[in-house]
């Protein structure tokens, strides 16, 4: 997986149990990171720095919260399951 995968998927595991994957939609960057070591060599701080680029993700002024953007929530949803 990739490291843009990789934040997706928890993206998507974390609007599952919300209810649905909505524009908006934030996690803590702590809870990003949760899922790394099941992912070695995955640089999680780049991904979500390559995605706050993208547009697929905006970032608090404090850089401890990441909230989906309409294009962000579309990627998570086109996202193909893992397991």
């Amino acid at each position: 997986m990739t490291t843009e995968q990789v934040i997706l998927d928890r993206f998507r595991y974390r609007c599952h149990i919300a209810g649905s994957v909505q524009p908006g939609y934030g996690m803590r960057a702590q809870a990003i990171r949760y899922g790394q070591p099941e992912h070695p060599g995955v640089d999680i701080d780049a991904g979500l720095a390559a995605m706050v680029e993208k547009g697929w993700l905006k970032q608090n002024p404090a850089g401890t919260w990441y909230y989906l953007t309409p294009d962000g929530a579309e990627q998570v949803k086109a996202l193909r399951p893992t397991a």
